[in-house]
C-alpha cells in the first residue's frame, strides 16, 4: 500500500439511508481543507445485510483521493470494524487518522478539519468532538463515562463516546498495542484512556448539533440499550484496574476547577432531534433486574443498597450521589471477583437513574439539563476519596 498523509475510517453495518451522505460529506472535507494531502476513504462493514457495501463500493471520489471498502464478515462490533480501520492506516504509514460514524445525518465538510487540524498542527494526538445534544439523548455518556473518567484523571472530557475522533500515528500505534482493545462498543471509552493514560495531548471542542439515526433506538431499553451499557461499562472498568497505578497518581480535578456549563444565548443554529425514552420501560426493566439480582445488590452497592431498592420498588427518584456511589463501589467489586452479574446489575440501577434523570429535567431547557449533567459529574468527583481507598 502506498504511503498515506491521512486516512479517514468509516465502520459501518446497515446503514444505506445514511452511508452516500457521509462518504460525500468527508469527501468534500479532504478536497476542500486538505487538498495537498495523500488520503484514503476506508469503509470496514461489518456484516451489513442491506445495500451499505454496494453503496459505498459504487460511490466515486475524485482522483486525487483513494478509496478501500473492507468488509468483516464476522465481525464482533463496533471494535472490531475500528481496530481494522487502524490497521489499514499504520500500513499505510499515515501520520492522521479520523474516525467518523456511518448514520450521521448532520455531518458537515469542515469536521474533517476540526478534527485533523491539531494533528497536523502537532498541537494535538486526539481530538474528541462534543455536540449539542438532546437533553435526554447519550445516556452512557451523561451518567457513566463523563463523571467517571473525569473523577479518575482529572481531565473533564463532557462526551468521551461522541463517535468521531481524530488521532495522530503514535496514538494509534499505542492503541493496537494495548492487550485491552475491545472488539465491540466500549472502544470510545478505549480510545479517550488510551489517549490520557499515556500522557498525549488531547484537545476538543463543539461540532454543531448531532443528527444520528440511534436516537431511534432508546424505545426499548433491553434490546437496544442494555447491551451497549455493558460492553461500555466493562471496558471502563478493565482499563481502571489495568491503568490503576495510571490514574491513582494523577492530579484529581477540584470541585472549584471544573467549567461550569455556559448558556447557549449565542447561539443560533438547529437544535438537536428530541430522544423519546419511555420511562416506564425503563423502570420496568430496571425493577425486573434489581429483584432478580438477590444477595448480590447489597454485596456490590453496600450501604446504598436500600436506598435503590426503595428507588426501583416505588418508582422514585433515584438521586445522583447514589449512582455514583454504586458505580464506585461496582467497580471495586467488579475487580474482586469480575462477575458477569455485577455489570448486569449495574444497568438496572442505570435505568433507574436514567428514567430518575429524565423524570427531573422533563421540563427544563437545554441550558438547565446540562447544569443537572454538570452535577452528576461533582458527585463522582466527590466520591473519589471513596474510590482510592476501596479500589
Amino acid at each position: 500500500m502506498r504511503k498515506k498523509d491521512i486516512v479517514v475510517g468509516i465502520p459501518a453495518l446497515n446503514e444505506e439511508a445514511t452511508i452516500i451522505h457521509v462518504l460525500s460529506m468527508v469527501a468534500m472535507g479532504l478536497q476542500q481543507y486538505y487538498p495537498e494531502y495523500r488520503s484514503l476513504i476506508v469503509v470496514v462493514d461489518g456484516g451489513s445485510t442491506d445495500r451499505t457495501v454496494h453503496l459505498a463500493e459504487s460511490f466515486r471520489v475524485d482522483t486525487s483521493i483513494e478509496k478501500k471498502v473492507v468488509r468483516i464478515r464476522r465481525s464482533k462490533g463496533k471494535g472490531s470494524t475500528i481496530r481494522r480501520i487502524m490497521q489499514i492506516s499504520q500500513r499505510a504509514k499515515a501520520d492522521m487518522l479520523a474516525i467518523m460514524d456511518s448514520d450521521l445525518l448532520s455531518i458537515k465538510p469542515s469536521w474533517i478539519d476540526y478534527l485533523l487540524r491539531p494533528i497536523a498542527f502537532g498541537i494535538a494526538d486526539y481530538t474528541w468532538s462534543r455536540y449539542l445534544r438532546d437533553k435526554h439523548d447519550g445516556g452512557i455518556t451523561k451518567l457513566l463515562t463523563y463523571p467517571m473518567i473525569s473523577a479518575l484523571w482529572g481531565e473533564e472530557i463532557r462526551q468521551p463516546m461522541g463517535g468521531e475522533v481524530g488521532m495522530s500515528s503514535e496514538l494509534v500505534e499505542r492503541c493496537l498495542a494495548h492487550p485491552l482493545f475491545p472488539d465491540d462498543f466500549g472502544i470510545d471509552t478505549f480510545l479517550t484512556t488510551v489517549a490520557i493514560a499515556n500522557d498525549l495531548k488531547i484537545q476538543g471542542g463543539i461540532l454543531d448539533a448531532k443528527f444520528h439515526e440511534s436516537t431511534s433506538k432508546y424505545i426499548e431499553p433491553r434490546s437496544h440499550l442494555l447491551g451497549m451499557f455493558h460492553q461500555v461499562t466493562r471496558a471502563l472498568f478493565e482499563l481502571m484496574i489495568y491503568h490503576e497505578a495510571d490514574w491513582k497518581r494523577r492530579i484529581p480535578l477540584m470541585l472549584h476547577e471544573t467549567k461550569r456549563p455556559r448558556k447557549l444565548d449565542r447561539y443560533k443554529g438547529p437544535r438537536p432531534t428530541p430522544a423519546y425514552i419511555d420511562k416506564e420501560a425503563f423502570w420496568d426493566t430496571a425493577y425486573r433486574i434489581i429483584e432478580d439480582s438477590g444477595p448480590l445488590l447489597k454485596k456490590v452497592t453496600g450501604d446504598v443498597a436500600g436506598e435503590i431498592l426503595e428507588s426501583v420498588g416505588g418508582r422514585s427518584h433515584l438521586n445522583g450521589d447514589t449512582w455514583a456511589e454504586a458505580v464506585i463501589r461496582a467497580s471495586a467489586a467488579y475487580k474482586r471477583e469480575k462477575e458477569k452479574g455485577i455489570i448486569e446489575l449495574l444497568g438496572g440501577i442505570w435505568l433507574a437513574r436514567y428514567a430518575s434523570f429524565v423524570e427531573s429535567t422533563e421540563n427544563m431547557d437545554l441550558n438547565v439539563a446540562e447544569l443537572d449533567v454538570h452535577k452528576q459529574m461533582l458527585y463522582f468527583l466527590d466520591k473519589r476519596e471513596l474510590l482510592m481507598e476501596i479500589f
